[in-house]
C-alpha cells in the first residue's frame, strides 16, 4: 500500500469529524499563510515523518518500515482562552487511535504537543506510529513492439516505455 493510498484514507476519515473544514498534506501552511492558498479553520494537515526501511526476506521483494504520521490540528481563535481545540484533538484521537489502513499496522498515538509560535492559531500536534509494508509488484507497462527486418539485421524497438533491442549479425545492443 502506498503512502498516497494511506494519505487518502486518513484524509477521508478526518473529513468526517464534525467542524473540520480543511484537510491537506502538510506544507508548513501556518508559517507560510501569506503565500499559500487560502483555507478555513479548523484544519488538519497530514505530515509523514522520515521512516527507516528494512528488507524482508532474502530477495528483498518487500520492505517494512516504522512510520510516524503527524497530524497538525489547527484552530483559529481570538479569545484569551479557548478550550475548543481540546475537544477537537480528543475527537481526532477517538477516530485515529487503533485505526488501520490496508497493509499498514494499527495507528497508535505516541506523542501530543502544542506549537505556540503562531498568533491566533493553535497548532496542536498528534503523532501516530504505524508499521508499513511495501511489496514490489511485477506489473509491466503495456507496450507495442515494432519489428523491422533488413538483410543481416533485425531491429526491435518499443513504441512506449520499455527495452529496445537491436541485433546486427551476432551482436546485440540493449538500450
Amino acid at each position: 500500500m502506498s503512502k498516497l493510498t494511506l494519505y487518502n484514507g486518513v484524509k477521508a476519515d478526518l473529513l468526517t469529524i464534525t467542524g473540520i473544514k480543511h484537510v491537506a498534506l502538510w506544507n508548513n501552511q501556518i508559517d507560510r499563510e501569506n503565500v499559500e492558498n487560502a483555507f478555513l479553520y479548523p484544519a488538519i494537515f497530514i505530515e509523514f515523518l522520515p521512516s527507516t526501511y528494512r528488507d524482508k526476506g532474502n530477495k528483498a521483494q518487500s520492505q517494512e518500515y516504522d512510520m510516524i504520521v503527524r497530524l497538525h490540528i489547527c484552530f483559529e481563535s481570538y479569545l484569551d482562552e479557548d478550550t475548543t481545540v481540546l475537544t477537537l484533538t480528543d475527537n481526532v484521537w477517538q477516530l485515529m487511535h487503533r485505526k488501520q489502513y490496508g497493509t499498514f499496522g494499527n495507528f497508535s498515538r505516541v506523542n501530543e504537543e502544542q506549537n505556540f509560535d503562531h498568533p491566533n492559531v493553535q497548532d496542536y500536534i498528534q503523532d501516530y506510529r504505524t508499521l508499513g509494508n511495501d511489496n514490489k509488484t511485477n506489473s509491466l507497462v503495456p507496450g507495442t513492439l515494432t519489428i523491422l527486418s533488413t538483410a543481416g539485421s533485425t531491429i526491435i524497438s518499443p513504441t512506449q516505455n520499455g527495452i529496445g533491442v537491436m541485433s546486427i549479425g551476432s551482436s546485440f545492443i540493449i538500450n
